[in-house]
């Protein structure tokens, strides 16, 4: 095949296998056109008021009661709800909404097609109520201003300019909602609907996640925020009941949408950002108060709901806590079975749109028919609670019932994306064995399955990107099915019987695990880097004062193998701005004394050692000084595009230093991105880069093109896991980015973090690009790097988990995900590093 031909494929193959994880595990739950089901005939209350303090954590509130004085009396005085609501991963602020205002779980893909605005139609409390009002951040209170709502929602909202991080005064956010709502209860338009039952205020305070983001929950600011917030929900308290004369007929939720972790991060599922608080008092509560409440966040749509009278959200999957709603009465109960129906609904729609579709399908058996008949005649009970746990079973069932057919593809799904990887990895060897195979019925029986479910899925009208897998299985087969047959008789079936083999097959795999542990363990990292270090000590010759490049060598691998042991960026508390410096001034020496004596480029030289020391300015006014102005940001935004570009002036025939000169660029762009010590780190990887390239070009014999792919790719996974566990994004900071926006932005913040985790990974496959030279030699290594990360994504593929913790299911998915697009960034790295190190440009004369 020719070369073109074969990339454009591989890289459309991988592509398909990216995606291919959306489809199984991210499937959005929402359908439409589900019958509606009212709530109850006699609602507890006749307006509903929703505070979300966004980023509180529980422990923060509920272990310093002493600083929310109103809040503690709410619970220590009054009837009332108290505890903790459960939250799912990802624990960011769009899903952490969707859960509280519509009751379900947004698939995570969802996040990624925008924040402001929901692009799904979905149902919401909001939608059912009379009115609902709408006080907070133009990135959270918009999102559910769609379909139904449109005409019944009134918003306010503060420019999103004003919420910008690293300023302590974002708690002046959350007193602009308060002043914005007094003035709308003095000068209003909307008198009549204020006075409508089933309405709903929704206020949004983003204060304390603002300020746990810059200054973390551990610090007095954190702290102060909340004690704000109290305040904030006396006075809005006070100004509703005065509006309606304290008329008792209001219900009041205090909750969060998720927590946050102690150097300031959110989206992961531990426990200090799964935990939220929650209160609610007044109409409705009828029991005597619970201390000790645990409900799932999606619970609380249903809840609110049952309170106005609503009818349920279509889309829910909440369960009313009944538990929690004390003395059980028949009104509670039909509620509650109201509930079981709304759920039952969804199963049906799930149910009939497989059905339509699908020539093979399994039903589940749910024997509804028998449950309603029971619960119509209500015979054989003994008490009101016996019918509440039968109505709890069969809602458990439900739910099981809706998984089952919310999954049913997924089955066969991964068995076609298990046999593209193989099928493409048949295909990279053909093309690394360009020999003429041999026909083989086998394969052309392989050819006929594949076509065969291409076409039972198109004959199921699955979607489309249903049939991209087997298309992909489909191509692959008709290349290489030959060939593979071809290949295994001779090299797996004829050698099956030696120890060899078996010998081989196991140091393969001992191989491939020095790369698969560290997604769990990032410290196994430095076991391969010690392992690199015996290496280096064997081929040692003479003297090691003699060998100094070597020597050089083996030192900065046992610094750098001390790297992976040292707490993730992010999670220490304090920031070691003195670790950036001090990297930025080795740098700044290193270059000087390297450059000292050439004349040929000294303009180059001066310009990176000018933006060098302007890098090294800018990150300590930013987080030693605090000094956050939009000069700043434009100094390290002009910073960052000379870095990019400059390397492209300096003469490519002098190899070495033009790999040099990129490499501080690339240390130029960190220094603004840094925070602790990871600075340090990518400046040893440097001079570890140049000594491999040393050490290496000194041999005499050619290395075993293997042998380097396994050791090239070592270095692009510690260039990786070198500072933090990525597969977690656990360890996201967003102080990160404060050299150049302040302001809240998630898809330009997402994208110089991301571009700040893939830039250690230049520098490794600039440094390989550096040393393989031979146009065979390149095309091998590329080959065969792409065969180890399929099959550590094949093996990845195994590990994902549907069952457990959300910790558990998250991670797992985001270790594939992330290692599939690690693939797709190593093959356009390759061809970004030879273009950094051969293409010149020329300024104008």
């Amino acid at each position: 095949m020719e070369t073109k031909r074969f990339i454009i494929l591989i890289l459309l193959s991988h592509l398909v296998l990216f995606y291919s994880i959306f489809d199984v595990y991210f499937t959005s739950p929402i359908n439409h056109g589900m019958p509606v089901h009212r709530s109850t005939q006699s609602p507890r209350a006749k307006r509903l008021v929703l505070f979300v303090a966004d980023g509180l954590r529980a422990d923060k509130l509920f272990q310093q009661l002493n600083n929310t004085p109103y809040l503690n009396s709410i619970i220590q005085n009054r009837t009332s709800l108290s505890g903790i609501s459960h939250t799912r991963v990802p624990t960011e602020s769009r899903p952490g909404h969707v859960a509280i205002i519509s009751g379900f779980y947004e698939d995570v893909s969802a996040v990624t097609r925008g924040w402001k605005e929901n692009p799904v139609e979905f149902d919401s409390i909001f939608n059912r109520s009379t009115y609902t009002f709408g006080f907070g951040s133009p990135d959270i209170v918009p999102m559910f201003k769609r379909g139904q709502s449109y005409e019944h929602f009134y918003i306010e909202c503060y420019g999103a300019d004003n919420e910008e991080f690293g300023n302590e005064r974002a708690h002046e956010l959350d007193l602009w909602v308060e002043r914005q709502f007094e003035k709308f209860l003095l000068n209003n338009t909307l008198k009549n609907e204020l006075h409508k039952d089933k309405i709903i205020f929704f206020f949004h305070l983003i204060g304390i996640d603002t300020n746990g983001h810059s200054y973390k929950p551990w610090s007095n600011i954190y702290m102060k925020n909340i004690h704000i917030v109290d305040g904030i929900i006396q006075r809005l308290e006070n100004l509703i009941e005065n509006y309606y004369k304290y008329d008792q007929k209001t219900t009041y939720v205090f909750t969060s949408d998720h927590g946050m972790t102690d150097w300031g991060s959110h989206g992961a599922g531990d426990d200090t950002e799964t935990l939220t608080p929650l209160i609610i008092w007044g109409s409705g509560i009828r029991s005597s108060r619970h201390t000790d409440v645990h409900i799932e966040q999606a619970d609380l749509c249903p809840l609110m709901s049952y309170f106005l009278g609503l009818d349920y959200s279509i889309n829910s999957v909440g369960r009313l806590p009944i538990d929690y709603l004390l003395p059980v009465d028949e009104d509670l109960l039909q509620a509650y079975l109201q509930n079981a129906r709304q759920l039952l609904e969804q199963v049906h729609k799930q149910y009939d749109l497989l059905k339509q579709r699908l020539l093979f399908f399994k039903s589940y058996d749910l024997n509804e028919e028998k449950f309603f008949k029971r619960m119509e005649t209500v015979e054989g009970y003994m008490n009101l609670y016996q019918i509440r746990d039968d109505i709890k079973d069969f809602m458990h069932r439900v739910a099981l019932a809706s998984h089952y057919y919310h999954t049913y593809r997924r089955f066969l799904l991964s068995i076609l994306i298990i046999v593209g990887f193989l099928t493409s990895i048949c295909t990279i060897l053909y093309q690394l064995n360009p020999m003429k195979p041999l026909s083989s019925s086998i394969a052309l029986l392989c050819k006929i399955i594949s076509i065969f479910i291409f076409i039972l899925l198109i004959i199921e009208q699955s979607p489309w990107t249903h049939l991209l897998y087997p298309a992909l299985v489909c191509i692959h087969i008709w290349l290489s099915a030959n060939f593979a047959i071809n290949w295994i008789r001779q090299k797996v079936f004829s050698q099956i019987k030696y120890i060899s083999f078996w010998l081989n097959l196991f140091m393969i795999g001992i191989f491939l695990q020095t790369y698969i542990l560290p997604f769990f363990y990032r410290w196994t990292m430095s076991i391969g880097v010690f392992l690199l270090f015996i290496d280096a000590i064997r081929r040692w010759q003479g003297s090691l004062l003699h060998d100094r490049r070597r020597l050089a060598y083996g030192i900065l691998l046992l610094i750098i193998l001390i790297f992976p042991f040292l707490p993730t960026v992010g999670t220490i508390k304090i920031t070691l701005s003195w670790c950036t410096v001090l990297s930025g001034i080795i740098t700044l020496i290193l270059h000087y004394l390297y450059f000292k004596s050439d004349s040929q480029q000294l303009y180059i030289y001066y310009i990176q050692r000018i933006c060098l020391i302007l890098a090294i300015i800018d990150n300590y006014f930013v987080h030693n000084l605090s000094i956050r102005s939009p000069l700043i940001h434009i100094l390290s935004w002009i910073l960052l595009i000379i870095s990019c570009f400059l390397p492209f002036f300096s003469l490519s025939i002098y190899r070495l230093k033009r790999l040099i000169i990129i490499f501080t660029s690339i240390l130029t762009i960190y220094i603004l991105l840094s925070t602790q010590y990871e600075s340090l780190f990518v400046l040893f990887l440097c001079l570890l880069m140049l000594t491999w390239i040393i050490t290496y070009e000194q041999q005499q014999q050619q290395e075993n093109i293997r042998l380097f792919t396994f050791q090239s790719l070592l270095f692009i996974f510690l260039a990786f896991f070198g500072t933090g566990n990525f597969a977690s994004i656990n360890s996201f900071d967003p102080s990160i980015v404060y050299c150049f926006l302040t302001i809240f932005n998630p898809f330009l913040m997402g994208f110089v973090i991301i571009f700040k985790y893939i830039l250690p990974i230049l520098i490794v496959t600039c440094a390989t690009a550096y040393i393989i030279k031979n146009p065979d030699m390149i095309k091998n290594f590329r080959l065969y790097t792409l065969i180890i990360c399929d099959l550590l994504a094949l093996e990845l593929f195994f590990f994902i988990k549907t069952e457990g913790s959300w910790l558990d299911i998250g991670e797992s998915i985001s270790r594939y995900v992330i290692l599939m697009a690690m693939i797709v960034i190593l093959i356009a790295f390759h061809f970004l590093a030879s273009l950094l190190l051969r293409k010149e440009l020329y300024l104008p004369k």
